[in-house]
């Protein structure tokens, strides 16, 4: 017989009766190596891992998204209704993890909830073979991330991006505006601020729409006009919001001058304002002199060729001009000249007239009113001087040198001055008609 055959003859018999510290280590012992062991259906070291990797990635990423928040851009020249616009998250940027044959991606929520979906998340990991430390963490933040996606909310984990509900909450806006305000006509600048989206549909209250991502608008009519963004996504989910324009109406500026035909320097000028949805007025005179009266008076110094213009302005600081170019150009003076004279065939009469011989148009000569200095001259057709006068008095008998000038077409020419100081230079041609 061998010694270890002896051996356990003689101890067979033996019996050992543990104490009881003995077997509460005994207990811990095992309790502890079985939490030191991925064992999906109770809590171990691997869980444990996971909520405390979550809940410091939560902590870093909630505090990263409220410093981007509360940071702006100063001197942007499109104003933003609401400084809180959210923005539509890019999903293809996420990081993607695979467990079996579904992707779950990393998300961040609040401490709370990543540890309730971590309980809850032990059957869903039934059948799973073990995996690495990395990946059992994944899996139990994959609950949490289900719980956010099926809310409608995302978020990216690009540094200062806002979330994006389906659905946005009253005052909030995807865009910026160049103005909210202005006149008729008002030309705005919309940006678009939604972020990631597929299409885009605006809306601009007046009947207009648009597809463009930044489109430009004008309002041409005075009014309220609410305008609306709708931005989409392939994956179903879309998002509205909008904002209020106000268009003020432009006044309209209109004057008249009396007298109509006034006598310059002579007259004294009164204009009448028919303006109106104004409130505050500007004239310019032409002279260098203005005035901010309703219906000024005004008195010029010369004759000469005045522009006139009015400026009204409304409550809302709307304008509107009117220029009268030339004012007093339609005056009563005035020189003019017959197209046509029969001369008398008895001999010339030095060019007197008298109402006479006007009856049987013998004599060439202007009608007029206001003329102070004159001189008319009368050429052939070759460009011969045949006749010149400096008396309003005197006109051309159709003689010269004491001949009856053939009939046919002869040129005049006149310039002088109104009593006014108005200058006057006119041209044209008169017909010699034989006297049957």
């Amino acid at each position: 017989m061998s010694v270890r055959e002896l051996y356990r003859r003689e101890l067979g018999k033996a019996t050992v009766d543990p104490s009881s510290s003995f077997q509460e280590s005994l207990m811990h012992h095992l309790a502890r190596r079985e939490f030191m062991h991925f064992i999906p259906s109770k809590f171990n070291i691997y869980y444990l891992g996971a909520i405390l990797l979550a809940g410091v990635t939560a902590g870093l990423l909630i505090f990263t998204t409220s410093s981007s928040d509360l940071s702006g851009t100063p001197g942007d020249k499109f104003s933003n209704p609401d400084s809180a616009a959210t923005r539509f998250i890019d999903i293809q940027k996420v990081s993607p993890v695979r467990v079996e044959k579904d992707t779950v991606y990393k998300s961040v929520s609040v401490k709370s909830e990543i540890k309730e979906k971590a309980e809850d998340n032990n059957n869903q990991v039934t059948g799973i073979e073990k995996r690495d430390t990395e990946i059992v963490n994944e899996v139990a933040v994959a609950g949490v991330m289900d719980s956010i996606r099926n809310n409608g909310m995302f978020e990216t984990s690009k540094p200062g991006a806002r979330k994006l509900k389906e659905s946005y909450r009253s005052g909030t806006t995807l865009f910026g505006m160049s103005s909210t305000k202005g006149c008729a006509p008002l030309k705005i600048q919309f940006l678009n601020n939604a972020g990631s989206f597929d299409s885009c549909r605006w809306t601009f209250g007046d009947g207009g729409y648009s597809d463009e991502i930044n489109p430009d608008w004008i309002y041409d009519v005075d009014g309220e006009y609410r305008v609306t963004l709708q931005v989409f996504r392939r994956d179903g989910y879309h998002a509205s919001s909008s904002a209020l324009i106000t268009v003020f109406p432009k006044p309209r500026a209109r004057f008249e001058i009396s007298p109509q035909k006034a006598i310059i320097p002579n007259d004294r000028i009164t204009f009448l304002n028919y303006s109106t949805d104004a409130v505050r007025f500007r004239w310019d005179f032409g002279d260098g002199d203005t005035s901010e009266l309703f219906e000024p008076v005004h008195k010029y110094d010369k004759y000469g060729n005045y522009n006139i213009s009015l400026v009204a302005y409304s409550e809302s600081g709307c304008s509107d001009s009117l220029t009268v170019r030339n004012a007093f150009s339609d005056s009563q003076f005035f020189i003019e000249f017959p197209n046509a004279f029969i001369p008398n065939t008895g001999g010339s009469t030095g060019g007197l007239y008298s109402s006479k011989s006007d009856e049987a148009a013998q004599v060439f000569h202007p009608v007029f009113s206001g003329v102070a200095e004159y001189q008319l001259k009368i050429f052939s057709k070759l460009g011969v001087l045949i006749f010149e006068s400096n008396d309003l008095n005197i006109g051309w008998d159709g003689y010269y040198n004491g001949q009856l000038c053939n009939p046919g077409v002869y040129i005049w020419k006149v310039r002088g001055t109104f009593i006014n100081g108005e200058p006057f230079v006119n041209m044209g041609d008169v017909t010699l008609l034989k006297n049957q």
